[in-house]
């Protein structure tokens, strides 16, 4: 198996279970920089831009698949098919972002009903989230390539750098007793780190080879509020939520305003197709926790006083 980017959260934990799962994987990957704990496996150091140039490396690996979680647009898709061998299993990591839910819910329209499936309606408006990037480009490549393209909701979980629970977590560690929530109904579909691998090997291990995109949510989503204090439990933790007005609301805690659009997908496609499954979700979200409040950012904010500015007007 290649994995194509597999040093940084999602990559890492598709590595990690390709190997408890009997695989020999191969991470391609920059080699910018490679964070302690990695599995030990084979890496071959590389801009995707030269990948084609060293098909033949790849080629040695003799590999039956290759899972890309980092094509980021059609160019880097390329790159990959490009240097790969003819004929091999193709997994490609996508997004949820890319149906025309979450265009609506950027432009506050009200735009699909949900839960969105495989075949609602996606994106008519490309580079929502900038020139480098767009989930929309690598579909069409990798679908004509005959990929199982994998839609992933936001994901959670151990090693995650973007950090989905420090609005949260660091108000815990701050010692707040209160945070400002707003409506707090927003519903975008989730998924836990260690189910998105978990879906990779569902989609490897198929006996027929499918073509085409699967939803990889979780099965029930929590809107922002609740999800804000089912983080609180799973810290262990007593921090009030406070109901302030949305237009108030710290820049970090804006999630939690009121929505329009929901961005809520169904997985059942792959539950049925490819027998996939999620993990029990308040013991994948207190792994979660426990593992950030463990490895707290180095500089994480601790200005308080848009929180305290937001419950004055609360309190009025």
């Amino acid at each position: 198996m290649i994995v194509l980017g597999g040093t940084w959260f999602v990559g890492r934990a598709v590595v990690a279970a390709l190997l408890a799962a009997g695989h020999t994987p191969l991470v391609v990957h920059r080699g910018r920089a490679e964070p302690p704990g990695l599995a030990d496996v084979e890496h071959l150091h590389a801009e995707r831009r030269s990948w084609p140039a060293r098909r033949d490396a790849f080629a040695a690996f003799e590999p039956d698949a290759a899972i890309d979680v980092s094509a980021g647009n059609g160019a880097g898709a390329r790159a990959a098919l490009e240097a790969l061998p003819p004929g091999i299993r193709l997994v490609a990591l996508s997004s949820v972002d890319v149906y025309r839910a979450y265009e609506g819910m950027l432009t506050r329209r009200h735009t699909d009903a949900v839960p969105l499936t495989e075949v609602s309606a996606l994106r008519t408006v490309r580079h929502v989230e900038g020139p480098h990037w767009e989930n929309l480009e690598l579909e069409e490549v990798y679908l004509a390539a005959g990929a199982v393209i994998l839609r992933l909701g936001a994901v959670y979980g151990e090693h995650d750098y973007q950090r989905r629970f420090e609005p949260v977590l660091r108000r815990i560690r701050g010692g707040r007793a209160q945070l400002p929530v707003g409506a707090g109904n927003y519903l975008f579909s989730r998924v836990y780190v260690g189910d998105v691998a978990q879906a990779v090997l569902a989609a490897l291990a198929a006996e027929q080879r499918h073509v085409g995109c699967f939803n990889i949510v979780e099965a029930q989503t929590a809107p922002m509020r609740l999800f804000y204090e089912q983080i609180i439990a799973a810290a262990g933790a007593d921090l009030e939520l406070v109901r302030v007005a949305d237009e108030v609301l710290p820049a970090d805690l804006r999630a939690s305003g009121a929505v329009g659009q929901h961005v809520l997908a169904g997985a059942q496609k792959a539950r049925e197709v490819l027998g996939w499954r999620d993990s029990e979700p308040h013991a994948a979200l207190r792994r979660s926790v426990r593992w950030h409040l463990d490895h707290p950012p180095k500089d994480w904010d601790t200005d308080f006083s848009p929180d305290d500015a937001a419950l004055r007007q609360a309190a009025r």
